[in-house]
C-alpha cells in the first residue's frame, strides 16, 4: 500500500510541475521574423533601364555603367512580327580606348515572347546593347541586374 501511494503522489508531482511550468513560444513566430529579416536582405533583379526602340533594323541601347559591386547583368528584350529574328549583343568598352568587345549575344524569333543575353561576371564600367533584325521592328528591352 505504501508503494501505491507514493506511486500516485508522484505522478501527481510531475503532473503538477508540468502543469506550472511557463508557456514557452512556439518555434513558427521565431523563424517568421527570421524569414522576413533575411528576405529584406536576399539578392534580387533590378532593372536599370526600360525602353522600345524603333521601327529600324539596326538599333543601340546607348552606353550604361554597371552598378558598384555588380556581377550579373543581363539584357531582356522582345519583338513582335513575322518571319523576323532579333540578334542581341550584349557588349563592354574596353580601357584604354581600344573599342568594345561582345561579351554575350543571342539569337530568337520575333514572337511577342522575350529572350535573355547574360553575363556572370561583370567587370568593366560601361555596357551596351545593340539590336539587329531582319524587318523594321519595335524592339522593347530591359537592362537589368542581380544585387
Amino acid at each position: 500500500m505504501k508503494l501505491r501511494t507514493s506511486a500516485s503522489a508522484l505522478l501527481a508531482a510531475v503532473s503538477l510541475s508540468l502543469a506550472a511550468a511557463p508557456a514557452v513560444a512556439a518555434p513558427a513566430a521565431h523563424s517568421e521574423v527570421s524569414t522576413h529579416a533575411s528576405a529584406a536582405a536576399m539578392a534580387k533583379w533590378h532593372t536599370q533601364r526600360h525602353e522600345a526602340l524603333g521601327p529600324g533594323k539596326n538599333m543601340t541601347a546607348g552606353y550604361w555603367k554597371r552598378p558598384k559591386g555588380v556581377r550579373v547583368m543581363q539584357v531582356k528584350a522582345r519583338c513582335w512580327g513575322n518571319d523576323s529574328q532579333l540578334t542581341v549583343d550584349l557588349s563592354y568598352v574596353r580601357r584604354y580606348g581600344a573599342g568594345e568587345k561582345v561579351a554575350k549575344s543571342g539569337k530568337w524569333a520575333c514572337n511577342g515572347s522575350y529572350g535573355i543575353v547574360r553575363i556572370h561576371n561583370a567587370g568593366h564600367g560601361t555596357y551596351n546593347a545593340r539590336f539587329r533584325l531582319n524587318k523594321k521592328h519595335t524592339v522593347e528591352y530591359w537592362v537589368q541586374y542581380y544585387k
